[in-house]
């Protein structure tokens, strides 16, 4: 595989957009998805591979919220199965700043972790960046447009 079918398979990402994406993700998409589920996402143990089947047409009302309850359940899954496979600092500002009940701010997170704000901004960016990388169920990346 040559650099040129690697940039085919691999676009340049524009990192503050994706960033700007992911923290959508966890700040709207999640709590939605918790609401769909009737579930909490620090409720959720361990990721489990579903196989669950992928509707194209729901044809009523009770197929449709049926299908939206497991679809929530299986981004819920997908995400904290993306969080696992991100580096352990990335593991932990991500899930100390979504996943907890006491939902810390940056500046406490930074004083627990012992880093000045620059390095602190620039892990946490890194981790939506992983996040993105990893998480499989969408494309959470805005990639530059190549001409």
């Amino acid at each position: 595989m040559g650099k040129t079918d690697m940039i085919e398979l691999f676009p340049e990402v524009n990192k503050k957009e994706t960033v700007d994406r992911v923290k959508h993700f966890f700040n709207h998409t999640i709590p939605k998805m918790e609401r769909y589920a009737h579930q909490s996402i620090t409720d959720i143990k361990s990721p489990t591979i579903s196989d669950m089947p992928k509707a194209n047409h729901v044809g009523n009302s009770a197929e449709e919220t049926i299908y939206k309850h497991l679809y929530a359940q299986e981004v819920l899954k997908r995400t904290i199965e993306a969080i696992e496979n991100c580096s352990n600092i990335s593991k932990m500002i991500i899930s100390k700043l979504y996943f907890t009940r006491e939902k810390p701010l940056d500046w406490q997170i930074m004083k627990q972790l012992h880093y000045h704000e620059n390095r602190y901004y620039f892990y946490k960016n890194r981790a939506f960046l992983e996040f993105a990388d990893a998480y499989l169920l969408e494309d959470l990346h805005v990639f530059i447009n190549s001409k």
